[in-house]
């Protein structure tokens, strides 16, 4: 029983109190609809070293893909033959009405 409560002792010990903000941090940035948003959270990421490396890369590759995509997601299409629902015609022009035609033998229109 020592042994455990020792072993719990020195689990909590080393946790990493940037872990838990970098943790907090990435649960914002994929929880954002926009990029605005995700990069306002980014700003709060810790500045300083970390002590678990290997988690802390793991949480921070999560959080740049959570970023990609709602970057990817407000990028206007490069695709020329994409159409652009903005730019796309409500509806087809109506059709123009033939003009009236001339009486015979009357002068031609100009």
């Amino acid at each position: 029983m020592r042994n455990l409560l020792a072993i719990a002792f020195a689990l909590t010990a080393c946790r990493d109190p940037a872990l838990d903000t970098l943790t907090a941090v990435k649960t914002e940035v994929c929880a954002c609809k926009t990029a605005s948003c995700a990069e306002q959270a980014l700003k709060r990421v810790p500045q300083g070293a970390i002590k678990q490396m290997t988690r802390a890369q793991e949480i921070s590759r999560a959080m740049i893909e959570c970023n990609a995509k709602l970057v990817e997601a407000e990028r206007p299409s490069t695709d020329p033959d994409a159409e652009d629902p903005a730019e796309a015609p409500a509806a087809a022009p109506a059709p123009r009405a033939p003009a009236p035609a001339a009486a015979p033998g009357a002068p031609p229109a100009k």
